[in-house]
């Protein structure tokens, strides 16, 4: 996530880490447009933004490893503090039955320890695929906390995936095996405590990539890395079973499965299939630091499979070098999304910065959605700018990039999607361009939903805007026939409050922007009911830290949307409110 303006040092720590899971930030600058008051700079945060001083990028490493310290408590080891979700134990689910809202989770776990003990365990950060040969075949995906990690004495991220035959009425829950150490790989991913970045798709024949984000919080010393890397389930039977991952790459463990020195910490994979070649791409961001610890690069690089996932190519470079770098595209991105289009071509958009200087320090950078274009493989790459990306404001205590009177992060990386009836492209990301701002801070947020087009040849059409001015987050898309549809949570139906809800719009094409917001969840929810963690300024208890860092939509052939997002009701007449994750069959044409 790019960071906007602020010289809070912790910043930098959460730039690069997650709260509750793998690092998911970026090093990169920020823009922003004012409504009702004075412009904020456009500036990028690596030269001119300061930390106690020193730019940026020059912030050292143990900054992060403080950052996985305060995780302690925002994972809910700190006796002191107390989850909301705890509020609702021995008492009714004040929520009314979810139908036709369906809950996928099955099979949860209570959390034994910590300050969410008594809650059911988390799901967040969603991904959905359908199935392009049946369309009654759906697979889900979610950072799953219902297993506990004895060497942690704490539960934690792992995969699971979340499968249905019947259009997504009933689901059952699979847990991808040997991923890490609760789910007992061997080495090396034996060293790795966590599982998480979940996304999922479809190959030919049945045929179910999962890729995952592996990780381990073990303690290095303040010079290097935590260990992590990118591995890939897969399974030929639609869903219903999994073997073994494959690991595409790994740094700071050894095949022993101990730890060495790495400069290097692997981010938020996405994965995407060709339905007719079989061939298959994972993209990710390697945050990458020097010998003495200091921010270098984030680029987004790729690694590829032409044998239906069991082999995978040596990791390849996506991003523009900064070796002779005369301005442009920059390697400080994130959040890449790729997808294959019917004549083999790669197209990749992530969240980067665009600067005149490898500092990025003018007035002019700023930040950008950004699509790569590969025709050959992935071996090289064009890259097009499709529109300027503004970030939201720092909230110093909640320490990130949040919405007015919420907790959560939040983020502004895009979403990718191909049409393979039309052979048109479809890009979306929230912003807050349309935000208040007075003298340089923001007064008030107002995140909206963007999209935009193209044909893959003639260049992007300019973004439309889709939402409320009550701030939409998180934007996911799907198109099918010409037909597009963009997901979101919105504060449309509590613009006073803290309330969320997950919506919709769909229209012909760009028209999307024209049409109506529709609502998906049957009831407005608190996103506050779990994780925990204490505000860097004020030392108060902020509840609900952390929903993920995505949604999630996908389309079958027979034109029904189905949705994917964080539900913060739980299970009404079966558990009480806590994350959950949350879908329903929709139609295209409403």
């Amino acid at each position: 996530m790019s960071l906007g303006v602020s010289s809070a040092k912790r910043r930098i720590a959460i730039a690069c880490a997650a709260l509750l899971l793998p690092f998911t930030g970026v090093l990169a600058p920020a823009a922003y447009a004012s409504a009702g008051g004075s412009p904020p700079p456009v500036d990028s945060g690596h030269g001119k933004h300061k930390i106690d001083g020193e730019p940026r990028h020059d912030v050292p490493n143990p900054l992060l490893k403080e950052r996985f310290a305060e995780e302690e408590e925002e994972d809910g080891d700190d006796p002191a503090l107390s989850a909301l979700c705890q509020t609702y134990i021995g008492k009714p689910n004040p929520y009314r039955p979810l139908a036709p809202n369906t809950d996928v989770i099955d099979g949860d776990t209570i959390v034994p320890t910590g300050s969410q003990t008594g809650c059911s365990t988390a799901q967040n950060e969603t991904t959905i695929a359908v199935n392009p040969e049946n369309p009654r075949n759906i697979v889900a995906g979610a950072n799953d906390y219902r297993l506990y990690n004895t060497r942690e004495s704490r539960n934690d991220s792992g995969g699971f995936a979340y499968t249905s035959f019947d259009g997504g009425r009933t689901w059952t829950n699979v847990q991808l095996p040997h991923l890490d150490y609760p789910t007992g790989a061997a080495a090396p991913l034996s060293y790795m405590d966590a599982a998480g970045d979940p996304a999922v798709a479809f190959g030919p024949h049945n045929t179910v990539y999962y890729a995952t984000l592996v990780f381990s919080r073990a303690a290095v010393p303040d010079d290097q890395q935590l260990a992590s890397g990118i591995a890939v389930s897969v399974s030929h039977d639609g869903g219903r079973s999994f073997g073994d991952p494959a690991i595409l790459h790994l740094d700071g463990v050894t095949p022993a499965g101990t730890p060495t020195p790495t400069n290097i910490f692997n981010d938020k994979e996405w994965i995407a299939a060709d339905p007719v070649t079989g061939e298959v791409y994972v993209t990710w961001t390697q945050f990458t630091y020097d010998a003495d610890g200091q921010f270098t690069e984030s680029p987004i690089v790729l690694s590829k499979s032409t044998d239906s996932g069991r082999t995978w190519s040596p990791m390849r470079r996506v991003s523009p070098s900064l070796t002779g770098f005369h301005g442009g595209i920059t390697p400080f991105g994130s959040g890449s999304n790729p997808v294959v289009t019917r004549d083999g071509t790669l197209q990749i958009a992530y969240e980067t910065s665009v600067c005149a200087t490898a500092a990025c320090d003018q007035p002019a950078d700023h930040d950008a959605v950004v699509v790569a274009t590969s025709r050959d493989g992935g071996r090289t790459f064009r890259h097009t700018e499709v529109a300027l990306d503004f970030d939201f404001p720092v909230d110093e205590d909640v320490a990130n990039n949040a919405l007015t009177g919420e907790n959560f992060r939040v983020n502004s990386f895009p979403q990718l999607t191909y049409d393979r009836v039309t052979d048109h492209l479809w890009v979306t990301w929230a912003d807050d361009r349309n935000g208040v701002y007075r003298d340089g801070d923001s007064v008030k947020t107002n995140g909206d939903a963007f999209l935009s087009g193209s044909d893959g040849r003639h260049g992007w059409s300019a973004p439309v805007k889709i939402g409320t001015g009550a701030d939409e987050v998180f934007p996911a898309v799907a198109a099918l026939a010409g037909r597009v549809v963009v997901t979101f949570y919105t504060r449309a139906y509590d613009p006073g409050g803290i309330g969320l809800d997950y919506a919709y719009a769909t229209g012909w094409g760009g028209a999307v922007g024209a049409a109506p917001i529709r609502r998906i969840t049957t009831q407005t929810a608190n996103p506050q009911v779990q994780f925990v963690s204490t505000g860097a300024v004020t030392g108060k208890e902020l509840q609900g830290v952390f929903i993920g860092d995505y949604t999630a939509a996908a389309v079958g052939a027979d034109f029904r949307l189905h949705p994917c997002w964080t539900d913060f009701r739980g299970n009404p007449g079966r558990t009480l409110p806590n994350q959950d994750v949350g879908t329903q069959t929709l139609p295209m044409f409403p």
